[in-house]
């Protein structure tokens, strides 16, 4: 039985919401203003048509859309997409009582985003390989996807054939393709292991494919070339299926943000640095406290700084969990700036050893609106002004945002 809504506006995962006396109505890939008539029930129902579109509704660019769950947004036109997406920004700094200008969204060219991570399975037509679908486990296998490097998208037959022999029966596994300077990195997870002559057969198929790496479960199986990311003055090989920034202008815009901020500085932390993104360019002209968690992405980092042969200043790696262990006050007792970039959770405890330092000089990094507005109540309030707050569209199409936020003492 279908029902004829209005939607009243936009939520934070990009939903259409209409309120009624039970709370609200969620209804994906509507936009504000639009009537439509939908099916199901409960809080959650499914769009059938839209009966009068927004002026803001333009045709989506894949065919996959509305099925796959990886884009909420194609259906909404750039300036009001990115006026929204800002405005997610906004209201998050406004719950905190945090009113300074936020810059607009900076945006990237599709075809960028150099990392994918896909869904396997088995089933009676024989492995598929792509994005499950919007709030299911059903599969949606992917012949294109336009926010992808084409290389990636280039390589998904092969990328089948080489894990065709691992993908275990009755579980979804994980495939990420991270596309590198020099070829394509696969790292295959699961929960079984597979056994030796699986792995054999995948090494086999896999030496025929021009790929560069191999791991499964995080080890290395084979391994034709080194997989190579230019990052400032040195090159680094990144740990398997480790992070790495999404798309490498936006890295880029953040870093020249981070650097230009704290390039006075002579001693500078960068905390929950991970392979070094923003350590391996503060080096050039300062000493460099270096702190993560994954003990993998450290090793990375350390590697990379004694490839640079002296040409860098010294980068001091250690492994540290600092939403149990932070920096503290008294050991930035010296350093004059601090770069974090922690996980959605935010950097809370962080922060709050910030707040208590001298640091003259803060870049903070966060993917998510409301932890980077908790984070930064917590650095005003210990005497930081915040100087600017700079939006990034690294997952387009998505509810996703990365900001840059700049502070100063």
């Amino acid at each position: 039985m279908s029902e004829t809504l209005t939607i009243e506006r936009l939520g934070t995962q990009g939903d259409g919401i209409v309120a009624n006396s039970n709370g609200n109505i969620f209804v994906p890939f509507t936009l504000e203003g639009e009537t439509v008539e939908v099916s199901g029930s409960g809080k959650r129902r499914d769009l059938e048509t839209v009966v009068t579109p927004s002026p803001s509704r333009v045709e989506p660019i894949c065919s996959h859309f509305g099925k796959c769950g990886g884009c909420q947004l194609q259906h909404m036109e750039q300036k009001a997409y990115l006026e929204w997406k800002r405005e997610l920004v906004v209201s998050a700094l406004r719950s905190e009582n945090i009113s300074t200008p936020v810059e607009p969204v900076r945006t990237f060219k599709n075809g960028k985003r150099r990392r994918a991570v896909f869904t396997a399975t088995q089933t009676s037509g024989g492995i598929v390989l792509g994005y499950l679908e919007r709030n299911s486990h059903n599969m949606i296998a992917i012949e294109q996807c336009p926010v992808l490097n084409p290389k990636i998208v280039e390589a998904i037959d092969k990328v089948r054939q080489v894990i065709a022999s691992l993908v275990p029966a009755n579980e979804l596994s994980h495939v990420s393709v991270l596309a590198c300077d020099n070829g394509l990195d696969i790292s295959f997870e699961c929960k079984k292991q597979p056994s030796g002559t699986q792995i054999k057969s995948a090494i086999r198929r896999f030496t025929e494919s021009g790929f560069c790496r191999l791991s499964i479960n995080g080890e290395t199986v084979v391994e034709l070339k080194t997989p190579m990311l230019s990052i400032g003055a040195t090159r680094v090989t990144p740990a398997p299926g480790g992070f790495v920034q999404a798309v490498k202008a936006a890295e880029i815009a953040m870093r020249d943000m981070v650097v230009s901020h704290l390039s006075p500085a002579k001693k500078t932390a960068d905390l929950f640095c991970g392979i070094g993104t923003f350590a391996l360019h503060l080096a050039e002209f300062s000493t460099v406290t270096a702190l993560e968690s994954d003990e993998a992405s450290i090793e990375v980092l350390r590697q990379a700084w004694r490839n640079t042969a002296g040409k860098l200043r010294m980068i001091n790696a250690e492994k540290r969990d600092l939403s149990r262990r932070p920096f503290s006050a008294a050991e930035m007792k010296k350093i004059d700036g601090v770069v974090f970039d922690p996980p959605r959770a935010g950097a809370e405890m962080q922060a709050k050893q910030l707040a208590k330092s001298k640091v003259k000089k803060v870049a903070a990094i966060s993917c998510n609106p409301a932890t980077l507005a908790r984070d930064l109540r917590i650095l005003i309030d210990g005497g930081y002004k915040l100087l600017s707050v700079t939006p990034l569209d690294q997952f387009v199409y998505t509810p996703h945002v990365e900001m840059v936020a700049l502070l100063e003492r």
